[in-house]
């Protein structure tokens, strides 16, 4: 069990995210050292993993010891370091660094004293694959492995990563709100649990039925009123297919139906009237621009986050978007804004691109979970937009179980 004395007041946890501590140690005590922790968007995910990280860390004695923390995007890598920072000056017993390398980062990978590394898994794997004789001398120091959105873990891109960074058997720890990557079992799904010796935490709902219901009957989570919002597209009959997604060119053909766009502004629009913060996920860049402009026009405060966007303006617009400004804002953004992105005022969330990735629309749910224990609200509307012709999903709670079979003690062969 994971020693009480280690942990702050100041930082502490909820008794249900100490209970999934507890058995994250205790599986990561066993001989395969492997375990994904499995919670809800807003559960705490990363506080919980933090404590996880200071705990391996502060059992490591040799001043060169890393542990490594793995995300795909700048939002999740910030939001790790930052926590990593905030936990270790509450639970750390020795001076060590928070070592940052994404994006432009000039980082020495060779030169690092004992810490934490937050790495971007893009960055990684490029210089991964330039000199490999530099994730063989990581992983030479690598006491803990961390990885952030674990179901992105078996990918092609990134799997090398994993496997490197484990050479020497360290702990491994994936986080996520869906442990798998289709709605069936597919080979992908398969192999994440593989991956991880299908071991997986979670939170005891204690006769709640599921976590998703434990959390939102104890105001950890918003409780959510789903709207469907039909319409009627010109886009030709789509079927989902497992492993894919709708095309770029699908989805351009959704941003670039005015009817469809005055709706999300509509839409939008009546949520602003509604609601502190609203946050609405575009099919494509340009309706994103577009439908921020017409929502302007109506004397609504609204911001736009793609990938094109600056860093500098980005990070503007986010804090305007957090801070406690009495006028309603809506945040319009493509491909953004779905992972590691914590804004606890958002009460509405717009889902008006269409995907057939589970774990894409129960991302987009989640940024408008927290609930009042958590500093959020205690009620949460998500509306989806859905075209008659193509398909959509359900209530995040089924979601959530959606892969209970592919982890239990007899998995599927």
């Amino acid at each position: 069990m994971f020693d009480p004395g280690t942990v702050s007041p100041n930082y502490g946890l909820h008794q249900y995210q100490r209970q999934v501590l507890d058995d994250i140690i205790d599986a990561l005590s066993l001989p395969e050292r492997r375990v994904i922790a499995h919670l809800p968007t807003g559960a705490g995910k990363t506080r919980i993993a933090c404590h996880a990280a200071c705990h391996m860390l502060n059992q490591a004695d040799d001043d060169g010891t890393l542990v490594v923390w793995l995300a795909s995007t700048e939002e999740l890598c910030e939001q790790a370091s930052e926590e990593l920072t905030r936990a270790w000056t509450h639970l750390g017993r020795r001076e060590v660094n928070v070592y940052r390398y994404w994006g432009d980062s000039p980082l020495d990978l060779r030169d690092l004293s004992a810490g934490f590394l937050v790495a971007g898994l893009a960055k990684l794997r490029s210089v991964g694959f330039d000199d490999y004789t530099i994730l063989s001398h990581l992983a030479d120091r690598t006491f803990g492995v961390i990885f952030d959105e674990a179901h992105q873990a078996i990918a092609a891109t990134y799997s090398f990563l994993t496997d490197q960074l484990t050479t020497n058997r360290p702990p491994l720890l994936g986080l996520t709100a869906t442990p798998g990557r289709t709605w069936g079992f597919a080979e992908d799904d398969l192999g994440l649990a593989d991956m991880f010796a299908h071991k997986k935490v979670s939170i005891d709902a204690k006769g709640h039925g599921n976590p998703v219901t434990f959390l939102i009957n104890n105001f950890y989570l918003a409780e959510p009123r789903f709207i469907q919002v039909t319409f009627q597209s010109d886009s030709p009959a789509l079927e989902p297919i497992t492993g894919t997604d709708y095309s770029t060119s699908d989805l351009q053909s959704l941003g670039k139906n005015s009817e469809r766009t005055n709706k999300i502004v509509e839409l939008s629009h009546e949520a602003a009237l509604r609601h502190p913060r609203t946050i609405v996920f575009c099919p494509t860049v340009e309706s994103a621009v577009e439908c921020s402009a017409l929502l302007q026009s109506r004397r609504i405060k609204t911001g736009v986050i793609t990938a094109n966007t600056h860093l500098d303006d980005r990070r503007a617009i986010l804090t305007d978007y957090r801070s406690d400004d009495a006028a309603s804002m809506v945040l319009f953004n493509y491909g953004v804004l779905t992972a590691g992105f914590d804004a606890p005022r958002t009460r509405c969330a717009i889902i008006a691109r269409p995907t057939t990735s589970l774990v894409l629309y129960s991302q987009m749910v989640g940024r408008a979970m927290r609930g009042p224990r958590a500093g959020g609200n205690r009620r949460a509307e998500i509306y989806t937009v859905a075209d008659t012709n193509l398909p959509g999903f359900g209530s995040v709670a089924d979601a959530f179980t959606n892969w209970e079979e592919l982890w239990s003690s007899n998995p599927l062969v």
